[in-house]
């Protein structure tokens, strides 16, 4: 059933207040009902009539308020909702702004520094083409190669020092290179050490295809057993490296950390005595820490021997001896 409203009830309640007023003054002007009692039961019926329409809006209105307080409460909840979530939403907006304007600071310092590094490879690869002039294609540089800043420097200290033998611990692209520098000073030979078989005979390929095999000797040495103290569990074959005395150029760029921690650092024990007391000692992959800890170890175990480090690309450590005053 529909509920009347506020006006339709006044109006329900005013009509019955007129027709019980009619009806009273009806009654009382024929002499059917004394004046005083139908007096009596207007005032009655306008009371009972007021009553009940001061009830029906107390009610009406109770119920009103009742529903705006229920629905305000609703409201304010969910403003409240709404405001934390907003926070939440801003909280966690401020957060990413804050993560990408860092993300694009690295960019910016990945980006910038690796536009330095590539024209520091690419200028020292242009000093290096100029000194060679090669037979065949070039193997590339770089990666498990040595960077071309690296392999500039070793080039030059082998114009310099004009070494009667170079040792390079891992074979590859450094024993073309070195191979044209010593076959044009005419004098000198290279040993290089290469634990894996199918590298050792794609690097003799590489060597007879620029005609190098008269200065380049590359010899497979696999990892085996090392006796050495707190080292690796496994270096070269040091059956290979018995003839080696004299070395002027040690070029450390192997064997690859796979043996376990520390996997170039019986080239120091095994080698560094059989250098010349002039001769330079060169660590590849010096940014990494095993390569850095190797470093330090050669530097305290070896009384005497002086570090130099260079930030190439990979970064590289010298090491030598300096001359008695």
């Amino acid at each position: 059933m529909r509920v009347p409203t506020f006006r339709q009830l006044g109006l329900i309640c005013l009509a019955g207040v007129l027709v019980t007023l009619v009806v009273a003054v009806v009654l009382s002007a024929s002499g059917t009902v004394p004046a005083g009692p139908a007096t009596a039961a207007v005032l009655g019926a306008v009371v009972l009539a007021g009553i009940a329409l001061v009830s029906g809006m107390v009610r009406r209105l109770d119920d009103k308020v009742q529903r705006l307080t229920a629905r305000h409460g609703r409201a304010e909840e969910a403003m409240e909702r709404s405001e934390l979530e907003n926070g939440r939403r801003h909280d966690d907006l401020v957060k990413r702004l804050g993560d990408l304007d860092e993300h694009v600071s690295k960019a910016r310092e990945w980006v910038s520094r690796d536009v330095f590094t590539a024209y520091q490879q690419v200028e020292a690869m242009i000093d290096l083409r100029a000194l060679v002039t090669p037979r065949a294609p070039m193997p590339a540089l770089r990666h498990w190669a040595l960077s071309p800043d690296a392999l500039r420097l070793i080039v030059r200290e082998a114009h310099t020092r004009r070494p009667g033998l170079i040792v390079e611990c891992g074979s590859g692209a450094s024993s073309v290179w070195l191979g044209y520098v010593v076959q044009s000073l005419g004098t000198g030979r290279i040993v290089s050490l290469e634990h894996d078989e199918r590298f050792a005979n794609a690097t003799q390929d590489l060597v007879r295809a620029h005609d190098l095999q008269d200065v380049v000797e590359v010899r497979y040495a696999p990892l085996t057993a090392w006796q050495g103290e707190n080292g690796p569990k496994e270096w070269y074959d040091t059956s290979v490296i018995g003839d080696l005395e004299g070395i002027g150029l040690l070029v450390v760029d192997g064997p690859p950390g796979t043996g376990g921690p520390a996997a170039r650092y019986p080239a120091g024990p095994e080698l560094l005595p059989r250098c010349a007391p002039d001769a330079l000692i060169l660590l590849d992959d010096a940014h990494r820490a095993d390569e850095r800890a190797v470093s330090d170890r050669w530097l305290k175990e070896n009384e005497g021997l002086v570090r130099t480090e260079y930030t190439f690309d990979k970064h590289l450590h010298a090491f030598h001896r300096p001359h008695p005053a």
